[in-house]
């Protein structure tokens, strides 16, 4: 029963369910606002949560029936979205004030700190081997800071480009990097020459909120949006590959380990189940929240440690 796929999905509160029957495993707020971010740590010790009025950064320890803080960070510094190191050792956040900030988990100091943004930054993520960091910020530009040196790229932008809202990186191809703004453009870029590799400019008529890369397929992104689409995406054949819509504005998406099983969450609270092999009808749909979904993050899995791990060795 340990190793069951767990999803944690947050909006006014924190649920963690088990997939796919979406059994509720536990619930938790450690904030007095809205939760804004999580992320599972990659050895699945803990989870990291931010608000949306940036109080606090909250680490809890989820098992099942039970949650516990074990230490909080950033205590009124606005920091509202979180990413772990690979290593688990470091919590990666980013917040209104524009600032960027790395932590010690153990020590709970602050090991680095970087302010590349004008603006505030809505989120944040390390790269394959933690060298870079990449964060996207409300007034459309995404910066990539170099770990080491703390230096900060020359914003990557488009013209017309809105606040970005979500960023990630492939788990295959190192320099590819996604994201999604509020003017519904989906973007690749390639970080290793600073330029977009292609453009979606249509594939959402309302802003787009968040995007996943698939943890086994090369080829598959998925993004949704307030239109209440969901698009699947062939990032080598630079195409879109099928389309979904479902009831209400989607706000959340996830893909699971298994490569087929797709998440996503919606501004009325409901978290949608998707099997991609089995049609455009959701298999599971459960009322998760009275607001809106804010982020949903699969349980990091095996392949996705083995694959890390295999990196850091040969590459």
């Amino acid at each position: 029963m340990a190793d069951a796929p767990w999803l944690v999905s947050v909006g006014g509160d924190a649920k963690v369910w088990e997939v796919p029957g979406m059994a509720l495993m536990s619930e938790f707020n450690p904030h007095q606002q809205d939760i804004s971010s999580a992320c599972w740590s990659h050895n699945n010790q803990f989870m990291a949560t931010a608000s949306t009025a940036g109080d606090k950064v909250v680490l809890t320890s989820v098992k099942r029936g039970s949650a516990h803080n074990i230490a909080e960070y950033a205590v009124g510094e606005s920091q509202t979205c979180v990413a772990f190191h690979s290593t688990s050792r470091y919590l990666l956040t980013g917040g209104k004030d524009g600032t960027i900030h790395i932590f010690d988990i153990k020590t709970k100091k602050v090991k680095k700190q970087y302010k590349g943004h004008s603006d505030a930054i809505t989120c944040v993520t390390f790269n394959w081997n933690d060298t870079y960091i990449a964060s996207g910020s409300v007034n459309g530009n995404i910066v990539l800071h170099n770990v080491t040196t703390n230096q900060a790229s020359s914003p990557l932008s488009l013209p017309k480009m809105e606040a970005i809202r979500d960023i990630q990186y492939s788990y295959f191809k190192r320099s590819l990097l996604g994201s999604v703004s509020d003017s519904g453009t989906v973007v690749l870029w390639d970080t290793n020459t600073r330029r977009p590799l292609h453009s979606f400019k249509d594939a959402h008529h309302a802003p787009a909120t968040a995007l996943t890369f698939s943890p086994v397929n090369d080829m598959l992104m998925a993004t949704v949006g307030l239109d209440k689409k969901i698009c699947c995406y062939d990032v080598q054949g630079k195409s879109i590959v099928r389309t979904m819509t479902a009831e209400s504005p989607l706000t959340a998406v996830d893909l699971m380990y298994d490569g087929a099983t797709l998440v996503v969450g919606s501004t009325r609270g409901k978290v949608y189940l998707y099997d991609l092999r089995a049609g455009t009808t959701p298999q599971k749909v459960t009322q998760a929240h009275k607001t809106s979904v804010k982020c949903l993050k699969f349980k990091y899995q095996i392949a996705q440690k083995v694959r890390r791990i295999l990196e850091h060795l040969f590459c």
